[in-house]
């Protein structure tokens, strides 16, 4: 017998759903109100964290005098095969453990949506849930796929249809991470009901992912630092598009959920 939860799953692949353009984008803005300063605080601590963590090991690896020349020149297929393989095992690795980070943000979103209280600490949350494995494995198996697309068109000479497949992985894969989180799916579910959904409503979720984020790249406008503040927003589209399809009614049980522990 079908639980609740995929009984409204198995509804949407098979039947599609409704979506309203102007309803998200203007949802998608209320909710970015309540949560852009928290969240772009967030992304601030991460892109410091991040160049902290990359220079150092840069640093190491290449040494203070050459370091800038190097980085700017880094292309990885470059490296022998060994070289490579290690290269792209390390960014699967990473892309599985920064994982739990998105999903905080779509606590964050969730939260707000509630009027719940939050603070920057909820991007976090997730390391330490039951979701966090399921998190990792997606994000893992997309980052292969993504790695796969643009090393084999780099190979051949087509870098530029490597990069828009990618594009497109991510575009089909969305709605991986509410999915995981707020419906409690496996992340190879995950995925592959995403692209069931999003193959439902593919116009209308590409209008909508454009305008979004058009709006995030305002933030260069603010001489680059405004992206960390307008960045959130691509968050608050993708959780208000979620629940638009899938509306979240019973929030304390998942917020419960999100806080066990495995």
């Amino acid at each position: 017998m079908e639980n609740n939860t995929t009984k409204k799953i198995n509804q949407a692949t098979q039947q599609g759903y409704y979506l309203d353009f102007g309803t998200v984008i203007e949802k998608a803005f209320e909710n970015y109100k309540k949560i852009a300063l928290t969240g772009g605080l967030g992304f601030l601590i991460i892109v410091i964290a991040s160049f902290a963590l990359f220079g150092s090991i840069a640093v190491v690896a290449f040494g203070t005098a050459d370091m800038m020349g190097t980085l700017t020149e880094f292309n990885p297929m470059d490296f022998s095969v060994v070289g490579i393989l290690i290269y792209f095992l390390v960014m699967i690795v990473f892309a599985g453990l920064t994982a739990p980070i998105g999903a905080g943000f779509f606590k964050m979103a969730h939260l707000a949506e509630t009027n719940k209280p939050f603070s920057v600490g909820v991007i976090f949350d997730y390391y330490k849930t039951v979701h966090f494995k399921e998190l990792f494995i997606a994000a893992s198996l997309l980052a292969i796929i993504n790695f796969a697309f643009v090393t084999g068109f780099e190979f051949i000479d087509y870098p530029i249809v490597g990069n828009m497949l990618s594009y497109v992985v991510a575009f089909f894969t969305m709605l991986t991470v509410p999915l995981i989180i707020f419906d409690n799916q496996t992340g190879v579910d995950a995925i592959s009901i995403s692209i069931k959904l999003v193959l439902k409503q593919p116009l209308i979720l590409l209008g909508l992912a454009i305008v979004s984020f058009i709006i995030v790249c305002l933030g260069i406008i603010g001489f680059c630092i405004g992206i960390l503040f307008t960045f959130p927003f691509w968050y608050s589209f993708l959780y208000t598009t979620y629940n638009s399809i899938f509306p979240i009614e019973n929030a304390s049980e998942i917020e419960e959920i999100g806080r066990l522990e495995e």
